[in-house]
């Protein structure tokens, strides 16, 4: 047991059920939020999946028999809300609020503010040194038909360096510029997992 679980089990062998939670959620909060982002692939789901894991955490407290880690439980748990999330795609979205548990609803929303917030701004940083690899042709490239969203043959137009190519160069270039970008995307990819 490590030495954070050990203070957990401390907390739960002394039935301090608030402190326990508020604990769990502290320690492990972040990567359950994360690890529901990754598998549920989508905000809205995995915070409502989120919500409903905090709840459980609280519910489940009571019942807890130690026959696992801390942090095995808490997954376990935001598995399930994870699938509980799925059956019930398209209903209503809901957050579940611990009534009078306002300190604990609290640190749940902003474990959920502060971990999308960073989630979000790590990948944007990600995705900008990747780019910043880039030659600056392709990063052009890239932001013209990603960013943009300029047509392909607008894109070789703008690529085409102040010339007015015809109707037979253009479609060349258009070709040409496609399979670049399929190339700099497989790069990109590659280059993002060796990253991870």
């Amino acid at each position: 047991m490590t030495r954070d679980e050990t203070a957990l089990d401390e907390l739960w062998r002394a039935g301090a059920r608030q402190e326990l939670v508020t604990r769990l959620l502290g320690e492990y909060g972040p990567e359950i939020l994360s690890y529901l982002l990754a598998t549920l692939r989508g905000e809205g789901d995995a915070t409502e999946a989120f919500s409903l894991f905090t709840f459980s955490l609280w519910q489940g407290s009571a019942q807890f028999r130690g026959e696992s880690s801390f942090r095995t439980w808490s997954y376990a748990l935001a598995r399930h809300a994870a699938s509980r999330v799925l059956r019930e795609r398209g209903r209503k979205r809901r957050q579940v609020a611990l009534s009078g548990l306002p300190e604990l609803d609290a640190l749940a929303s902003r474990i959920r503010t502060d971990t999308l917030s960073y989630l979000k701004t790590a990948v944007k940083d990600r995705v900008a040194r990747l780019r910043d690899e880039l030659e600056p042709d392709e990063q052009a490239l890239l932001i013209l038909r990603v960013d943009r969203g300029f047509s392909w043959p607008d894109v070789a137009r703008v690529m085409a360096d102040g010339e007015t190519p015809g109707e037979a160069e253009l479609g060349r270039r258009v070709v040409a510029l496609r399979k670049r970008f399929e190339r700099i995307k497989e790069r990109l990819k590659r280059r993002a997992l060796e990253l991870r």
